[in-house]
């Protein structure tokens, strides 16, 4: 799962300020610590310097007692307090060092010492016990007379630890300036992306049936009101297709029902001839049929457009039993290899659209009829339970896959039938069907096992303010 734009510049945000931390004390530490270190080499330079100009006004070397009170002058009681010292000769022999000191610890290689007796200075940290100690080697002359090295020693701690607290703070307050950095970020985040959040939502309750909506985001960023401006651009366009498409459907479903009604009077008027032999009958009569599923398509057509269109419903009182009836009758005829018949049949009157709710009736039986294989059975049937009405259209087909009963009253869904011989259609009219229940303040269930047969069952409320106040669906 990707993360949103506002956690991305959150944590950005805090990436930078991370990196920014990092760098900062990395350099800080560098920095201070040459400072420091240069500083300390000074300090030992003067040292170093002070303990030559004593040896200096000695004026021998060779005085060992005297050099050693020199070197213990220095001392401040224990290694590692004060600095360290250590006279060499020329040989590099130790003549004096800071008492309790041992000289192998400020080691002096002989290459080192030949270039310090030529005039060279030395400065190098060096182990000494468990820490580490700046050294720092120059020549010893008493007059002109190179008489051997003096080496002074100092421990680093003095430098090292204003650092480490140095970096205890910096690191301390970097955790709480990374956490004040999230939380600031975040809420920085969220203001800049509330316009861009109200767009969405503006975008997601437009739907297809309701293109005049607009999102006109007025007052919003540069770029949210660019994007807001491109998708009522977008919309516009869509309205005019959408427009265009609906005019087109209603256009042709009126034109088609005119001749399609003739030729299905013509037919009837044909087959009312008692002369027709048994062929030219039965081939009239597949006709009719033909032209009956077209008269149902073009009316399923002309309801979806009546449905995006958002036309409101005429409501009147319709008596749900002799609408049952009427059904039955008209497709009695359509499948004669079937035991097509009426179960329970109450007395139920509801308030509502007659046409809608019959052509709801047509399209739930035409489609159990067309799914039902020869010999099975459909039956239509009527219940009043208190203040609703129930309509039950039961077959014995091939049933519906569990997966496939949440869709298919999706427009334009077609399930993959079980058997090949069934006819499939349009995929409208059950969508059609379920925008009338919903339009009605109704619902459809369905229940179906595979290869055992479905039961659709529509439940309207008969009650007129009930199906006035949920009236008003669209089309899935």
């Amino acid at each position: 799962m990707s993360l949103s734009v506002r956690w991305r510049l959150t944590i950005g945000i805090a990436a930078a300020l991370i990196v920014t931390l990092v760098v900062m004390l990395v350099t800080l530490r560098l920095v201070l610590g040459g400072i420091l270190q240069s500083d300390l080499d000074d300090d030992l330079a003067r040292d170093s310097g002070l303990v030559a100009a004593r040896v200096a006004l000695l004026g021998s070397s060779e005085d060992r007692q005297h050099l050693q009170e020199i070197v213990d002058s220095f001392f401040l009681g224990q290694p590692g307090a004060g600095f360290l010292v250590v006279i060499r000769d020329t040989e590099g022999n130790v003549l004096a060092s800071t008492s309790g000191l041992d000289a192998d610890d400020l080691p002096l290689n002989s290459d080192e010492a030949e270039a310090v007796l030529r005039g060279g200075r030395y400065s190098r940290t060096v182990s000494f016990g468990e820490g580490k100690v700046r050294l720092r080697t120059s020549r010893l002359t008493i007059g002109r007379e190179v008489v051997g090295t003096v080496q002074v020693a100092e421990d680093t701690e003095a430098t090292s630890r204003p650092l480490d607290r140095l970096q205890t703070i910096l690191l301390a307050e970097g955790i709480g300036g990374v956490a004040l950095a999230l939380i600031i970020g975040y809420w920085l985040a969220r203001g800049a992306l509330k316009p861009l959040r109200e767009v969405i939502g503006v975008a997601a309750e437009i739907e297809a049936s309701d293109l005049h909506r607009r999102i006109g985001a007025s007052g919003a960023p540069a770029e949210v009101q660019r994007l807001a401006d491109t998708f009522d651009a977008m919309l516009e366009r869509l309205d005019a297709a959408f427009q265009q498409q609906r005019n087109f459907v209603l256009d042709m479903s009126h034109e088609l029902r005119t001749p399609l009604t003739a030729l299905r009077g013509n037919i009837d008027v044909m087959l009312m001839d008692s002369n027709l032999d048994a062929e030219s009958r039965s081939a009239l009569e597949r006709m009719l049929g033909e032209v009956a599923r077209l008269i149902r398509l073009t009316s399923n057509l002309l309801y979806l457009a009546r449905a995006e269109a958002g036309r409101e419903l005429d409501r009147g009182t319709v008596e749900l039993d002799t609408l049952c009836l009427e059904v039955y009758r008209q497709t009695k005829d359509l499948r004669s290899d079937l035991d097509y018949r009426l179960g329970n049949e109450e007395q139920v009157t509801a308030v509502g659209d007659r046409d809608l709710l019959k052509q709801m009736l047509l399209n739930l039986v035409d489609n159990s009829l067309k799914y039902t294989t020869a010999g099975g059975r459909v039956t239509l049937s009527l219940y009043r339970d208190g203040s609703r009405a129930r309509v039950e259209v039961r077959d014995t087909g091939p049933g519906i896959e569990p997966d496939q009963i949440p869709l298919i009253f999706q427009r334009f869904y077609r399930g993959k039938n079980r058997e090949a011989g069934a006819k499939g259609g349009a995929g409208i009219g059950l969508a059609i069907s379920d925008w009338i229940v919903r339009a009605h303040g109704g619902e459809i269930v369905v229940t179906s096992e595979p290869g055992k047969g479905s039961v659709f069952t529509v439940i309207l409320p008969l009650d007129c303010q009930v199906a006035e106040g949920r009236g008003s669906k669209t089309l899935p």
